[in-house]
């Protein structure tokens, strides 16, 4: 039969939470709860604000990359309970750390202990000198020797009611805070790498993030398309359950296109976007929009263009990657799972009639006047009764 393992899940901001810490950790089991669905026998519980998974040992390899993604967790170990008993905490010790002395004579470890039951005999210090003494004892002939700082193996120790449980080497987790505690956001979504971005940079901080995104099938194929919808795929991965609102847009470029200054069709294709977005947040009450701009990256992401597209809604607008680089958002997508997706070649929306000469400091008063030129109340209405609405499954780790 499989022994039990214990996961210890630790936490990090929800600690800093006070009164409302409670509810942070009730939405974090919830979570874990829902992304171990599927997996039998598996038990959680909270005791004196810990997190403690029970499951087979043959479960965990599963589970620790299901928790992974779960935002809220630091990081986590994987271990066994024990009895309070100093021998039987070296033994066990012994057991994981003489394999890795087998492989390397001069490895090095140290224990760490924490107590959360102040009612043990000895201190988290004399349990650590203890402990570590006893596994030092037996190992150090093949080589062992301790090393508090850069240990190779970390022995982690926690005593605690009514459980005293055995860890390995931490495993790190997203950290942020879970999924659920920060509201609802509407997100712009294209096939490039910045917006996907920017959505899961708003789901490790506690926002159930949804996606709306603007379509011009006639012009740009069906590629776009099917590639945002496996975007929202992996983002699924770190939040259960995503919306993705399709919007046919190319009667609105058309519109711009044939009536209104060329150089300022770019930023009047965004204006219309935030104000389908903002019309869309409301009817669904989501609480803000969500944009993967980065100041002065492209000709629209300007200051003088951030404020003309912004003055149309009254919403709040998140821009998390605002003052990142391209390599930090880069590296961001690669670590997410969204980057091999989004640099397949497939045009945006926005680059549909792109003048050759795009407007970098647009001037509100031409923006304006342009907007006399074509019905555009009349055409955002349009393209919200057409809006179609998805529920992407989460793609397999």
């Amino acid at each position: 039969m499989s022994r039990e393992r214990t996961i210890l899940i630790r936490y990090d901001e929800i600690a800093l939470k006070g009164k409302n810490r409670r509810f942070f950790i009730e939405r974090l089991r919830h979570n874990i709860r829902s992304g171990l669905r599927g997996l039998d026998g598996v038990r959680v519980e909270v005791p004196h604000g810990r997190v403690l998974l029970h499951c087979a040992d043959s479960q965990t390899q599963e589970i620790v990359k299901r928790l992974k993604v779960v935002s809220g967790i630091a990081s986590m170990s994987v271990g066994v309970m024990v009895e309070p008993d100093l021998e039987a905490m070296a033994r066990q010790g012994v057991e994981w750390i003489a394999p890795l002395v087998e492989k390397n004579p001069n490895a090095t470890f140290c224990v760490r202990t924490r107590r959360s039951h102040k009612g043990y005999e000895l201190t988290s210090t004399e349990v650590d000198r203890e402990v570590g003494g006893r596994i030092l004892e037996q190992l150090r002939p093949q080589g062992l020797s301790v090393n508090i700082d850069r240990a190779d193996f970390r022995l982690e120790i926690e005593i605690g009611l009514p459980h005293t449980v055995m860890f390995q080497n931490r495993i790190e987790g997203l950290r942020g805070l879970p999924v659920g505690t920060s509201g609802k956001v509407l997100g712009l979504l294209s096939g490039g790498i910045d917006s996907p971005v920017a959505l899961f940079r708003m789901i490790r901080r506690g926002c159930r993030a949804h996606a709306i995104f603007f379509d011009n099938q006639p012009y740009m194929g069906k590629g776009g398309h099917d590639k945002v919808q496996r975007l929202c795929r992996v983002l699924t991965r770190y939040q259960q359950a995503m919306r993705l609102w399709v919007v046919p847009f190319e009667e609105v470029q058309v519109a711009i296109r044939d009536n209104c200054r060329p150089d300022n069709r770019v930023v009047l294709y965004r204006r219309m976007m935030y104000r389908i977005a903002q019309a869309l947040a409301e009817r669904e009450g989501y609480q803000a929009l969500v944009t993967g701009e980065s100041l002065g990256q492209v000709a629209s992401q300007t200051l003088e263009n951030l404020n003309a597209v912004s003055r149309v809604v009254q919403c709040s607008v998140f821009r998390p990657l605002i003052g990142m680089d391209k390599n930090e958002i880069i590296t961001q997508a690669k670590n997410i799972g969204t980057f091999d997706i989004s640099i397949e070649p497939q045009p945006d929306c926005c680059s549909v009639f792109m003048p050759e000469h795009p407007v970098t400091k647009a001037r509100l008063p031409e923006l304006e006047n342009d907007e006399t030129r074509y019905p555009w109340e009349e055409l955002l209405q349009q393209a919200l009764e057409k809006t179609e609405v998805q529920d992407p499954e989460p793609s397999p780790f």
